[in-house]
């Protein structure tokens, strides 16, 4: 079972709009509503291995982006490819 953590949300009505925000960063958050309060569940939208590779395209390209080289990132089969643009 993938890991959990719980976010105390208070009951104002950001719990769906958070919960977006979080899925921009790979994070997936069901809102649970209770009589105690309201919480988002969040977990880890995609496996480790999608994670991973998200985390080194986004290094590599803060690299290629940070040195000005005329490069591009492109996923591939099992992992990424170092292109020029065009290719």
């Amino acid at each position: 079972m993938p890991e959990t953590i719980q976010i105390d949300v208070p009951r104002d009505g950001i719990d769906g709009d958070l919960a977006e925000a979080l899925a921009a960063h790979g994070l997936h958050a069901d809102v649970v509503d209770g009589d105690d309060g309201c919480a988002l569940q969040v977990r880890f939208a995609s496996a480790e291995r999608e994670r991973l590779l998200d985390g080194a395209v986004h290094a590599i390209e803060a690299y290629l982006s940070e040195r000005l080289l005329p490069l591009v990132v492109q996923r591939a089969d099992d992992g990424a490819v170092i292109r020029p643009p065009g290719d």
